[in-house]
Formats: C-alpha cells, structure tokens, sequence
C-alpha cells in the first residue's frame, strides 16, 4: 500500500495561483533577434567646418539665434548640418538639409536649404521661430556652396 501524503490547506491554491505563470510552450516564437546592445559609445559629433560655418555665418557657438544660445554647430552628417541652441532648460535642434520635392514640409525654406527644428522642454513655435530667424541667415549666403555631404531630410528619432 501507497503511504497516504496531506497536502497543507495552502498548498493547492498556490499552485493553482501558479498555473497561469507557466508557458505551455505553444505560444508562437518571436522571429526577430534580440536587440544589439553595444558597449561603445556614439562617437561624439563633428565639429562644423570651414564650408558649413560659411552657410551660418556669422553663426558660431556661443552667438545668439533669436534669445536663444547657439550651443553647437555640427558638421553634415547623415546628410544634415545641425545647430543646437538652448534658452534655459529649452533645447532646440535645427537641421538644415536640400529641399526635396517629395520630402516632408519644412516650417522654413531659404532657397535650396530646409530648415526643421525638434524641441524638448520648449514650445514647438520656439523651434519654428528658430527655423525661421535661420532661413533669414542662409538666404544672405545664396552663393556659398553646398556643404559637402548635405543631402535631403530624412526624419528619425533624434535625440537632443
């Protein structure tokens, strides 16, 4: 004969609580790899050069765009020349690119260039007062050359 074992009076409704914590193993695999998470660093941006300061000028880091600081003017990259001004705790991030006819509206145009802002702790017209007051400098610059590298937006997620 089988010894007979007594289950405690909580033992069965804590194992009932855990069912639904168990995978059967029929839920579908999810195909896509698990995210490549890198110990590196994003290499700090560029610098402007000589080509994409001519375009700003008379732009440099610590000037004024409109109340706000030009904390930073980038180098083209990804296609983009980038300033980033700051007022406070406000943070605009201009990027100045080609004008695409099939390519998002910017809320500013100087000739060939685009101007589109991204905006954290600030009011969105900031950012568009910014795009602006920056169409009105590169419209002064009709002959200086295309920055290197500039070519057409294209909107990612970008952080500040």
């Amino acid at each position: 004969m089988l010894p007979v074992i007594r289950l405690g009076s909580l033992v069965l409704p804590a194992l009932l609580l855990a069912l639904p914590a168990c995978s059967r193993g029929d839920a579908p695999a999810d195909p896509s790899p698990p995210p490549v998470v890198s110990s590196r660093p994003a290499p700090a941006p560029r610098p402007a050069g000589p080509a994409e300061l001519a375009l700003v000028a008379p732009l440099a880091p610590g000037s004024t765009l409109d109340g706000f600081a030009v904390r930073d003017i980038r180098a083209v990259q990804n296609g983009v020349l980038t300033l980033v001004c700051a007022k406070d705790r406000a943070l605009v991030r201009l990027s100045v690119a080609l004008v695409a006819d099939d390519g998002p509206a910017p809320p500013a145009v100087a000739g060939k260039y685009a101007i589109f802002y991204s905006a954290r702790g600030s009011d969105p017209a900031d950012g568009e007062r910014l795009a602006k007051a920056l169409a009105a400098i590169l419209e002064k610059h009709p002959d200086v050359p295309v920055p290197p590298g500039m070519t057409s937006f294209v909107p990612t997620p970008i952080p500040i």
